[in-house]
């Protein structure tokens, strides 16, 4: 298989991600990022009848899972200020908040 490159342009929150995908060590490079985000992009807009994702679908699915993402940091906060234990898991926390 012979490899193509090419120069893409990102803006500063993909170029992020990108970096704190490397830096997690999920992947070795920028390159892998992009090869696997476009081959879950092939993977999931390439199906018959399957609705292909707009750019604005995609990104409120980011703002959702970054509310959540902030919703769970604010649990944890909760957490560790309990008289419950700081090893308390989130939804340990919520059944415990429902009593």
């Amino acid at each position: 298989m012979t490899t193509r490159t090419f120069n893409v342009s990102l803006s500063p929150e993909l170029a992020r991600f990108v970096r704190e995908r490397v830096d997690s060590g999920l992947f070795t490079s920028a390159s892998e990022v992009v090869r696997e985000a476009l081959r879950w992009f092939v993977e999931h807009t390439s199906v018959a009848g399957r609705t292909v994702p707009t750019l604005l679908d995609l990104q409120e699915a980011e703002v959702d899972r970054d509310r959540a993402r902030r919703a769970v940091a604010g649990l944890r906060r909760l957490r560790r200020g309990t008289k419950l234990g700081p090893g308390l898991t989130v939804q340990e926390l919520r059944d415990a908040g429902r009593r």
